[in-house]
């Protein structure tokens, strides 16, 4: 469904059609697919099943500008129940400079608070045109002097988002995609967050659920996922279960969750079923981790020195006038040693 958002004056005096394709839309799918056909890959996997028909619980809406009848300018947001992503961003080359982007994303941020949306991230380059675009539009980086950012509806989303109450497992869904950048983002927690997935710190998940929902439809592919959820649909943790990628016949268990649910891990790693020898991973520093590892049947095997190191300090907070770029005081470059644990 195409819905009219408004219109715009660009900075030549011309007019910007902007509007919304809620998808699955049969009537703009041409015409989506072919503005975003130079994404490729996985990207391109997506928003050829996202135009055709539903994604169980996921939202996908293509924000468009349309100038003389075409689109020139769109911006891409993934969601459920109003958590996100915002991403390919894109202006056509001979229309840029005119203030397409700015208008659209205007138009995108007002639908998202108007629909009762609670909280967007997104990846950029830092501190590049892009970045200051995304920041006059209400989006800080996630910490200081990186291109993941995020905006928040309440600025308490974060405490309310993750706030400790029941979680059950179950399956990896198409809507987890947003929530569980909301989860790999989050500030506070481990720094070691996946081996398998390549994240250490507050990360953006984009890519990764991608690869993660792809291996998942392989019927070829071995590997297992669950998700923790809330009642309310608060994604707070998160397990996989894949070969080993270095010692053959055997699995390797990547488990993350919020600091307040690591007391329901337990729960999240057995839902993944028996898998024989299992290794387990996490920083030194990473104690709830551990224990949660243990109450499910993990011994620690060894200490490999110096794995990974900490760019964040782990005290650290945004101050109440922080403007998302340099603060000095929030860097650390400590070296933490990862723990390897097994259970057989």
């Amino acid at each position: 469904m195409y819905r009219l958002l408004g219109s715009a004056r660009l900075k030549d005096g011309g007019r910007l059609e902007i509007g919304v394709v809620e998808a699955p839309d049969a009537e703009h799918a041409e015409e989506i697919s072919s503005f975003l056909g130079h994404k490729g890959g996985l990207w391109e996997w997506h928003i050829e099943r996202a135009v055709a028909g539903p994604l169980d619980d996921l939202e996908t809406r293509f924000y468009v500008g349309k100038f003389e009848g075409g689109v020139v300018s769109q911006i891409m947001t993934v969601e459920s129940g109003g958590v996100g992503i915002l991403g390919h961003v894109f202006t056509e080359p001979e229309n840029r400079r005119r203030g397409a982007c700015q208008a659209v994303m205007e138009a995108q941020m007002s639908d998202f608070e108007g629909r009762g949306g609670q909280a967007l991230y997104l990846g950029t380059g830092f501190d590049s045109p892009p970045y200051h675009i995304y920041k006059r539009n209400g989006f800080r980086s996630v910490y200081p002097r990186q291109g993941f950012m995020s905006y928040f509806a309440d600025a308490h989303f974060d405490k309310r988002h993750f706030t400790a109450r029941e979680a059950s497992a179950r399956h990896v869904r198409w809507g987890d995609w947003g929530p569980l950048t909301a989860l790999t983002g989050m500030l506070k927690g481990d720094w070691l967050r996946s081996v398998l997935w390549r994240i250490e710190g507050p990360s953006n998940f984009e890519g990764g659920f991608l690869e993660l929902k792809k291996r998942l439809e392989d019927e070829n592919d071995s590997l297992q996922a669950r998700i923790l959820e809330t009642a309310d649909g608060a994604r707070v943790g998160a397990a996989s279960l894949a070969p080993h990628p270095v010692w053959r016949g055997r699995q390797m268990l990547d488990v993350l969750c919020h600091p307040n649910f690591w007391e329901q891990a337990p729960a999240l790693i057995d839902a993944l079923g028996e898998g024989g020898a299992v290794h387990a991973y996490a920083d030194e520093a990473s104690e709830a981790k551990i224990a949660a590892l243990k109450r499910a049947g993990f011994k620690a095997e060894a200490r490999l020195p110096r794995r990974c190191r900490r760019r964040l300090r782990p005290d650290w907070t945004p101050r109440p006038d922080w403007d998302g770029m340099l603060d000095e005081a929030a860097e650390e470059d400590a070296p933490l040693d990862a723990i390897a644990l097994i259970r057989d």
